[in-house]
């Protein structure tokens, strides 16, 4: 019960850290409404009509087209494959480089390529620097995405310490296929930002989690959650302990190809 409240009030205290920017943009509206009611008094018509005048000789610049984001799940794996791993970190969570750059080749590895694990990549982000890095790397889609999270787990301390976040991001960015312009955008988007707190919240309340890195692995009714970094041979135990209590068809292992013997010349 406690956890959960601290979840709450770590998930109330972040999402208010990061609207209050918009409540602060309505206040500044507030009052221009109100500068706009003064303006429009007889006093002022000249000058409008000047100001208005010198607009229609100015070259309208197009407005910026908003962002666009792909906030579908991010999966590895067949979707059918009756283990699923929940893997939920964060891009300035330290720990969590290990489980990326080191765990996941090998979960790859052992138990996707025999279509025995989905893994399910959930982005948890603790902090400013990683909502911006999130919101970025939700511009990407297809391999672009996949490619980018592992990059900015191996380069984290590069660009996680860095003065100016933005412009940190953008080498990598650019890489995976964002201008300049594109990544500020996706990087400041204030409608990206919120549903990116709302899946955010969405995973405190289905996994209770309160750190990163967190996996949950999920095979049929049976569930088995982990906080930190766990080892290989800790998952390939919980695995094989949720596995005697399976009922359903487990994939059988693809059979070793035979080595063929080099033809004659």
């Amino acid at each position: 019960m406690k956890n959960g409240v601290k979840a709450f009030l770590f998930s109330s205290l972040f999402l208010t850290s990061v609207i209050s920017p918009a409540q602060a943009q309505e206040s500044v509206s507030w009052v221009q409404k109100i500068k706009n009611f003064f303006a429009s008094s007889p006093a002022t018509e000249q000058t409008q009509t000047i100001v208005s005048a010198k607009k229609e000789n100015t070259v309208q610049t197009p407005a910026k087209a908003a962002p666009v984001f792909d906030f579908s799940e991010k999966t590895i794996g067949d979707r059918n494959a009756p283990l699923k791993i929940n893997i939920i970190t964060s891009l300035t969570c330290p720990h969590c480089t290990g489980v990326h750059t080191q765990l996941l080749p090998y979960l790859q590895e052992k138990y996707v390529k025999t279509n025995e694990a989905l893994l399910v990549l959930i982005d948890f982000p603790l902090d400013q620097r990683a909502l911006t890095a999130s919101l970025v790397s939700r511009c990407l889609k297809g391999n672009n995405y996949f490619a980018f999270m592992e990059t900015l787990f191996e380069k984290q301390h590069a660009w996680a310490t860095a003065s100016n976040i933005q412009e940190a991001l953008f080498p990598y960015a650019k890489l995976a296929g964002l201008t300049e312009e594109e990544t500020i955008s996706c990087a400041t988007d204030e409608a990206g930002t919120k549903e990116i707190i709302r899946q955010r919240n969405l995973t405190i309340m289905r996994y209770k989690v309160h750190a990163t890195p967190t996996i949950v692995l999920q095979l049929g009714k049976e569930k088995e959650r982990l906080e930190g970094a766990p080892t290989k041979t800790e998952i390939d135990d919980i695995i094989k302990r949720l596995k005697k209590s399976y009922t359903g068809t487990w994939p059988s292992a693809a059979p070793d190809k035979p080595e063929t013997a080099p033809s004659a010349p």
